[in-house]
């Protein structure tokens, strides 16, 4: 039943050969432009919205640098400030002065607000700081990739991409008009250790100045940058790009004293911590040279042109 002669086993004519044949190599050695709207996911006192572009290049199809910046042009108060800034139930206000006797004067704490410890309204206000920008120089590593079905009729590319790098942020006062307690009264606040001139006020000391310090913590902040996303192409020229992006920095976001320790009570550089500067951004990837390279499977030195 057996046959006379063996029969040698057949090389397959993909043996040895890559996986993927005349694969579109969409991002080695080409750059990408992406204009880009976003938005903050972590903002404790103001949510914005930007506006920015980035510029990166990939050496190879899975890794590269980029360039980024984001400028916010929508503020919005988150519900915590709103809460705050409530008449109904917010920090407590004072007493407005007569400002038309003395325009620089500042309101006083009621006397049903003396055991708040919490600082009056305009202190509150004159210490916040919101973001302005955002920028970054980041490495991108992109180790996955593949095609997308899209109502089992619609087939596409995609890549998803994670980043980590260098990370600036800038921030300015949210209320850039509003003064504190000892920026109204021109109370001196440069020394907290010297009792005979620190919030002085006249012959006695401001109770507003000595236990409800603010300093504004307004600059350039620099701290790592992070994060992912995802391109999914267009055409070969064009990709959506949907991505996640981080930035920390050491600020002191409400610019008062949050320490206990600290007698008199004093801003520093105790009272900043680590905030997370989540934007999620959506934009559009042009790339250059506009055409994409396909890689060639070669046979006996010739190049292979079928599909």
């Amino acid at each position: 039943m057996l046959p006379d002669t063996a029969h040698a086993k057949r090389k397959s004519p993909l043996e040895g050969k890559p996986v993927v044949v005349r694969k579109l190599e969409l991002r080695k050695l080409r750059f990408g432009i992406t204009p880009f709207v976003g938005m903050s996911l972590s903002q404790t006192f103001v949510h914005k919205g930007y506006v920015g572009g980035k510029l990166h290049f990939d050496f190879t199809d899975w890794i590269g640098i980029q360039a980024k910046f984001a400028y916010g042009v929508i503020n919005r108060d988150a519900k915590l400030l709103k809460a705050l800034n409530d008449e109904a139930g917010g920090l407590p206000r004072g007493i407005d002065p007569n400002t038309d006797l003395n325009p620089e004067a500042a309101p006083k704490r009621a006397l049903a607000d003396f055991n708040s410890p919490a600082p009056l309204l305009h202190d509150f206000q004159s210490g916040l700081t919101r973001n302005n920008w955002l920028a970054s120089f980041d490495v991108v590593f992109k180790p996955f990739s593949g095609k997308l079905g899209l109502f089992s009729g619609i087939f596409t590319e995609y890549d998803m991409y994670l980043f980590a790098g260098l990370g600036l942020a800038n921030f300015g006062r949210h209320y850039p008009n509003q003064k504190s307690t000892s920026e109204l009264l021109g109370l001196n606040t440069s020394n907290p250790n010297d009792p005979g001139s620190y919030c002085l006020q006249g012959q006695e000391t401001n109770r507003e100045c000595y236990l409800h310090p603010v300093k504004a913590d307004t600059g350039l902040k620099v701290g790592p940058s992070f994060g992912g996303g995802v391109n999914i192409f267009l055409a070969e020229f064009a990709s959506l790009n949907l991505d996640v992006h981080d930035i920390m920095t050491y600020n002191n976001a409400a610019g008062l004293n949050a320490t206990t320790t600290d007698v008199p009570p004093k801003v520093d550089k105790q009272d900043a911590n680590w905030n997370h500067n989540v934007m999620f951004s959506l934009g559009v990837t042009f790339y250059f040279p506009p055409k994409a390279k396909r890689s060639q499977l070669k046979i006996g030195g010739k190049p292979v042109t079928a599909k």
